[in-house]
């Protein structure tokens, strides 16, 4: 029977990379709904929308990440083919691909800390503003905004180190990581507000990655550390001209278009619920983010699966092993759309059978016939995603204006749609862009592409 299971997971996907992985976003999606629970028995109203605000803002760090983790684990993972790692996160190999690595790395390093310092200058006074118009309020926001800033700039900090340790093919450590900081983030936050913490809830969930994370590195990757604060201090030349890697000339132009899509991204994903805030109301707004909530973690799951194998794409690239890079892929691409499929019939029926048996719970969703077309979309979204990264292992993204078009096109359509026909309007938009418009268009270019650079 073990052995069975175990051929079984293997199908379908399930190494210890994909479990921790799967198992970090099974835990947001159990902790979601308690979250919400404690929230709404420990904060007044108003307190609630401030911390949920908070969440909404702190999210903007995508603009200072510009998408470099995935830009900097691709390079890392093309140099790795040369390298390994040896004793306490020491990296060893071939000469040139270790001055190329550390030069990635402290370059890397650099960016991030400009970025979590402008990160804090402008997130800070620009809540201030913003929250400070709502005039005065019985409860402290000041501090707890300052701190929780802060954190997301620590956790922006790390970013290039672990995005190196996915590069080099470790993603059992990226995803359990992420279970382990996700896991103490939401117990801390459920104790700060049970505890009557207030808004410092919200600094509860960064402190937990930033525990997990720093100290990972500090006690398994000492070495790794150690690295980038001497490159930090190196002369630029010290890297042979013909080695080095240049920033501008390499990592740059992938890197504005990953930010592009990014940013895109970030309004097309964001603009579901305010918008039905905005036009119905605050418990339309609510049941649409409860089953986003469900689908993102269906989203999240099926991105965990591909990118898992990730590292590997982007070394069969290096070798130009070009029939054994399209098997790999044929094979996650099945694997991923299987499950997020399964999971989205799944969650149908769940939310199903709790609307037609009457419960509290089922009202908390959107209508199953809405749900069903949302968690069709994701579906979609999971497969589009598997061609997007597919293409990108190659150190290329000419999905950038594709993505721009898109996220104006829906954006207008949810907006239009959204105001006049509520919540059918907005999953109609997002199945209708992402069936005729994005998964088209993405897996165009992944041929376009694919002939070009395997010389098909």
């Amino acid at each position: 029977m073990t052995v069975l299971v175990k051929r079984t997971l293997r199908f379908l996907g399930f190494d210890r990379a994909v479990s921790f992985g799967i198992l970090a976003r099974l835990w947001s999606l159990l902790a979601g709904p308690v979250t919400m629970m404690v929230v709404a028995s420990g904060f007044t109203p108003e307190e609630q929308g401030f911390y949920y605000t908070f969440g909404s803002l702190l999210a903007l760090q995508v603009f200072f990440d510009l998408g470099l983790m995935f830009v900097i684990s691709q390079f890392a993972s093309h140099e790795f083919v040369h390298l390994t790692w040896g004793a306490r996160g020491r990296v060893e190999g071939e000469s040139g691909a270790l001055m190329r690595f550390t030069d990635l790395l402290r370059k890397a390093v650099l960016w991030f800390g400009i970025a979590s310092l402008l990160l804090i200058i402008i997130l800070i006074p620009a809540g201030y503003i913003f929250f400070g118009e709502k005039g005065a309020v019985s409860f402290s926001w000041r501090l707890p905004w300052t701190l929780a800033v802060i954190g997301t700039a620590l956790n922006l900090f790390v970013t290039p180190f672990f995005a190196v340790i996915m590069g080099s093919g470790d993603v059992v450590t990226i995803n359990k990581r992420d279970l382990a900081g996700t896991v103490l983030g939401s117990i801390l936050c459920w104790l700060v507000i049970g505890l009557h913490g207030g808004l410092y809830a919200a600094v509860a969930v960064n402190l937990g990655g930033l525990c997990i994370a720093w100290g990972y590195l500090l006690s398994k990757r000492p070495e790794l550390l150690r690295a980038a604060v001497e490159g930090l201090f190196t002369r630029g030349d010290s890297v042979p001209k013909g080695v080095a890697l240049s920033w501008w000339g390499e990592v740059w132009p992938m890197q504005w278009r990953m930010g592009i899509s990014s940013g895109a991204a970030y309004f097309i994903f964001q603009l579901f619920t305010p918008i039905l805030f905005h036009f119905h109301g605050a418990v339309v707004a609510g049941q649409m983010g409860l089953t986003m909530t469900a689908g993102n973690a269906l989203l999240a799951t099926g991105m965990t699966l591909i990118s898992a194998k990730n590292p590997e794409f982007a070394k069969l690239v290096a070798l130009s092993a070009w029939s054994r890079l399209d098997n790999l892929f044929s094979i996650v691409l099945r694997q991923a759309v299987l499950i997020v499929a399964f999971g989205a019939l799944l969650g149908s029926g769940l939310i199903w059978a709790l609307q037609g048996g009457g419960y509290a719970l089922g009202k908390r969703f959107i209508p199953v016939q809405c749900a069903s077309v949302f968690f069709a979309a994701v579906t979609l979204q999971v497969a589009a995603a598997a061609f997007a990264i597919y293409v990108r292992s190659h150190k290329i993204d000419p999905f950038v204006w594709v993505t721009l078009v898109l996220s104006l096109v829906q954006g207008a359509a949810l907006i239009f749609l959204g105001e006049k026909y509520a919540i059918a309007g907005v999953v109609w938009v997002y199945l209708m862009v992402s069936a005729c418009l994005l998964l088209p268009s993405f897996v165009r270019i992944w041929l376009k592409c694919r002939r070009e650079l395997h010389g098909l």
